[in-house]
């Protein structure tokens, strides 16, 4: 699916905050010492953070960037796209090499990005999507570039220079504060995490606290076997893999099961409530009906990071309260669409033509990824087999 690039400051498809501040102000006589006391007082944070990986997701915190940007007044928002530059870059190139100066840092509007630590072994270390920031610890200390940082597909950046920072702080204050914030939940999920891989037993926290991400590059990286299992905010299990020498092998998220649930996982961004890893050969097997997870590891949460993007795009487009109409008779899957969304067409071709059904819905009775509905779905509506319209008063949906 084609990319779209991002305007200079991100403001469409925002995600709000959750019970987010208001703006912050700060009297004029104040302002020149903003980003000096500022940078004092964080110096210890960015010290310490120099030691852990400097490449970390930051998506559960209570706001990410674009949630930060909505809090914004207008003139603010207006100083961030003056003092900033949005970098689009094709696959495979490298934004940073180790070594390089620490001049700018970067946040991520579009697509994923990854960084490795050896580059002999060129073996990810990480993977940053949507809203992440990256090369904030080195820019900040002024050290050099640790890793090597490159694109997995075509990205849209959000660069912010040195040069300009004592100008941002000064015509957005909260920016270094909100800044300041990111760096001091990743301190501490650093430091939590690491005790948690010290014990090499139990891994357990809130997803308010943690990223899926994280917790799923712990166990890959570490090559844990086990069971990882995540609750809703009610206690109840809606989620459960299992990892053989880090490999997952089997899982269920909801009603999918395998590389589906897996996917789903990933989808899911306002996921709440807890989760627990337990090493040791225990299996959930016995009640996984599809298929055996044999896929690369890392392949796997690239394409589900990637997804997230497409499903943002396509819910975009299409109504999910629209109802789905069939306009022709039969099924026929043209040749040159993808053949793996034809299982996919399939059923909800069969649904359609049951009972009402609208497109937010088909989650609930498929069994597949939101991700592959929406895309099964946008391939029969330019295929001419079915139609979305507005749901009538008399209309009984599912």
């Amino acid at each position: 699916m084609e990319r779209t690039a991002q305007r200079a400051v991100p403001t469409m498809r925002l995600r709000g905050p959750k019970g987010g501040r208001g703006d912050v102000t700060v009297p004029d006589r104040y302002r020149k010492a903003i980003c000096p006391r500022l940078r004092r007082s964080l110096s210890c944070i960015f010290t310490r953070l120099a030691e852990h990986d400097s490449c970390f997701r930051v998506g559960m915190v209570d706001r990410d960037f674009f949630g930060f940007c909505i809090t914004l007044k207008p003139l603010e928002l207006k100083a961030i796209g003056e003092l900033s530059e949005t970098r689009h870059l094709a696959a495979g190139e490298t934004i940073y090499a180790p070594g390089d100066p620490g001049d700018a840092f970067f946040i991520i509007n579009r697509g994923v990005v990854e960084a490795v630590r050896s580059s002999e072994k060129d073996v990810s270390d990480t993977y940053l999507s949507r809203g992440d920031i990256f090369g904030d610890v080195e820019v900040l200390t002024e050290r050099p570039r640790k890793y090597l940082v490159r694109t997995r597909e075509a990205v849209s950046l959000q660069c912010f220079d040195r040069k300009n920072f004592a100008e941002l702080g000064r015509r957005v204050p909260s920016f270094f504060q909100y800044l300041s914030e990111q760096l001091a939940f990743r301190l501490s999920q650093a430091r939590d995490l690491a005790v948690a891989q010290s014990h090499c037993l139990e891994l357990s926290g809130s997803l308010s606290n943690f990223d899926l991400v994280t917790i799923y590059q712990t166990i890959v990286n570490s090559s844990q076997t086990g069971e990882l299992r995540i609750s809703n905010e009610h206690s109840a299990l809606i989620s459960a893999f299992y990892f053989e020498k880090g490999q997952p092998r089997s899982g269920q998220f909801e009603h999918l099961t395998g590389e589906e649930a897996f996917a789903q996982l990933f989808l899911s961004e306002a996921l709440q409530g807890t989760f627990s890893f337990s090493s040791g050969d225990r299996t959930i097997r016995a009640g996984m009906t599809g298929e055996e997870i044999v896929r690369n590891p890392d392949e796997m949460l690239i394409d589900a990071l990637q997804g997230r993007d497409e499903l943002v795009d396509l819910k975009h487009q299409m109504d999910g309260a629209a109802l789905l109409q069939r306009k022709k008779s039969t099924l026929a899957w043209p040749q040159n669409l993808p053949g793996d969304l034809q299982a996919v067409a399939q059923e909800i071709w069969k649904l359609a033509g049951s009972r009402p059904v609208t497109l937010g819905s088909l989650y609930q009775h498929c069994s597949w990824s939101e991700l592959k509905i929406y895309m099964a779905v946008d391939e029969l509506v330019e295929s001419q087999h079915l139609d979305l319209s507005p749901v009538t008063a008399d209309q009984k949906v599912a």
